[in-house]
């Protein structure tokens, strides 16, 4: 660019000074004027005035200023879509200057239409082009990386195929810059979310080159249920902005999960209608055996909410459960109808507890457990402490476990 004259820097300042705030109205300070004279840039890469933001990448856009009175003492600046920073031009004599728009400019464009304008600095004041709307396609949806679960194959989970946490990854994508944020969440049914993996994240030079990678811990994985299933959503700002409501979503993964869970349902049907255990008797049945602190019955309770005939009941006291087969997860019906308290505790082979859990009474509940990774459940023990009035039933046990390799 050849050198400026003290009066046209002194005009640049004043257009520079003008336009801080990213708005054309600001050039009012210099009284500028709009003219037909002066037809609107060009972007080469948008044939129609519409632009695939990746022809930009990896350097960005050129924006073509041409107008038939061009001199060389013109003073050139350019604003693109806010940003009015790009270092003035001379005019061209052959009647065309280009500036080069950068890729992070493109990127703060994506999904939007934005205005393009240039200004030229005269001596006697300063004059705007046409405006130049510049539609910025979104990134097909096509050249956007979808969300991955390494460990998934052909969108199926399956938990008895690995040990250890599961890795959520995302590969690089296209416009890919640092300071981008990004929200990764993992949903279960209903879009509900489950794993908040990422929320409002700023992307690093590492995550550029690699991509995004985090992990579920294994704990986390064993309380999911057989046939269920993860959405994994992922989301970016291109605009470095904390409004997830805006950012761009990418292509969703689904996955179906595979527990490989082998099911057992007790609900005692096989039990004989006030049918009484005594205190410190043991009644076997298919799925486990009832062994009863305090005496227990084999009722068949109307007022349950389960639809089964024949379920467990007392007054008070304790009742055990062994199960026939060690377990990883168990779900059973609890109801109450006093304001007593009910402990259940879960217990390893070595009658330690896994787990203890305590509520008041309820006039219905479904209990479920799932024990941490490399435990199993051997006994489920159940105290209840009565009020002045009241009993529980307990019914409708799943007993789940996956069998050994």
């Amino acid at each position: 660019m050849s050198a400026l004259t003290a009066a046209q820097e002194k005009t640049t300042d004043a257009f520079a000074s003008a336009t801080k705030d990213s708005s054309l109205m600001a050039l009012n300070s210099l009284a500028p004027t709009q003219n037909t004279d002066y037809p609107k840039p060009h972007v080469q890469e948008a044939p129609s005035d519409t632009l695939d933001p990746l022809l930009g990448n990896p350097s960005g856009v050129h924006v073509e200023v041409a107008y038939p009175s061009m001199r060389s003492s013109d003073i050139i600046g350019l604003f693109f879509n806010g940003n009015d920073t790009f270092a003035v031009q001379n005019g061209s004599v052959f009647g065309t200057v280009t500036f080069l728009a950068p890729v992070a400019d493109v990127t703060l464009a994506v999904g939007k239409t934005i205005q393009v304008i240039y200004a030229v600095v005269r001596p006697d004041g300063v004059i705007l082009s046409e405006i130049l709307n510049l539609i910025v396609q979104p990134i097909a949806a096509d050249k956007l990386p979808t969300p991955q679960i390494t460990q998934a194959s052909e969108g199926v989970l399956d938990l008895t195929t690995f040990d250890g946490d599961a890795d959520v990854t995302v590969e690089a994508w296209p416009l890919i810059a640092v300071g981008q944020t990004v929200w990764l969440t993992v949903t279960g049914p209903g879009g509900v979310p489950i794993w908040k993996l990422l929320e409002g994240y700023a992307i690093t030079a590492a995550d550029v080159t690699n991509g995004i990678g985090r992990v579920i811990a294994r704990g986390e994985l064993d309380r999911l249920e057989e046939g269920g299933e993860l959405r994994v959503v992922f989301k970016v700002g291109f605009e470095w902005g904390s409004d997830e409501s805006i950012a761009v979503g990418f292509p969703i993964s689904i996955f179906n999960i595979s527990l490989n869970w082998r099911i057992e349902i007790e609900n005692f049907e096989t039990a004989i209608h006030n049918e009484t255990i005594p205190a410190g008797g043991v009644r076997q049945f298919p799925a486990l055996t009832v062994l009863a602190r305090t005496e227990v019955k084999i009722v068949n309770a109307g007022y349950s909410p389960w639809a089964t005939n024949y379920m467990v009941w007392m007054l008070g006291g304790t009742v055990e459960f062994r199960l026939a087969t060690p377990a990883e997860r168990v779900v059973f019906g609890i109801y109450s109808d006093s304001v007593g308290t009910i402990t259940i505790n879960y217990l390893d082979v070595q009658g330690l507890s896994l787990s203890v859990y305590q509520f008041g009474g309820v006039l219905g509940k479904w209990v479920e457990y799932t024990c941490d990774s490399g435990k199993k459940i051997y006994t489920i023990s159940v105290i209840y402490s009565r009020g002045d009035r009241g009993a529980i039933v307990m019914d409708n046990f799943s007993i789940a476990h996956r069998p050994a390799p």
